[in-house]
């Protein structure tokens, strides 16, 4: 959700839709759990919201990257990639084995 929020400010409704790029499509996620991510997050200072009256209808959460938020999923990224470096060369070592032991 910090990705998606880093691109656009968005209703957790949207925020439900945009994980299926993910791969969430197979695998929904619950609304409440996306609203009880966002209350997480924006409890630690990773994201902020306001009430968005400007469209027709009742009020809705608007909700955004803050600074915080922005730092931690830079740092989270970093550990990513670090993680996948090391889950690639595991599979490469598996699979070079397999190859000559099959």
């Amino acid at each position: 959700m910090l990705l998606l929020l880093h691109c656009n400010e968005a209703h957790g409704y949207e925020l439900l839709e945009d994980l299926k790029q993910f791969g969430f499509e197979q695998n929904p996620v619950d609304s409440s759990t996306v609203y009880r991510r966002l209350r997480g997050l924006e409890k630690r200072g990773f994201v902020t919201s306001r009430w968005d009256t400007g469209t027709a209808g009742p009020a809705r959460r608007l909700y955004q990257i803050a600074e915080e938020g922005d730092r931690y999923l830079a740092w989270w990224v970093d550990d990513l990639r670090a993680t996948d470096r090391v889950l690639h060369h595991f599979l490469g070592v598996y699979d070079r084995h397999m190859e000559v032991h099959q």
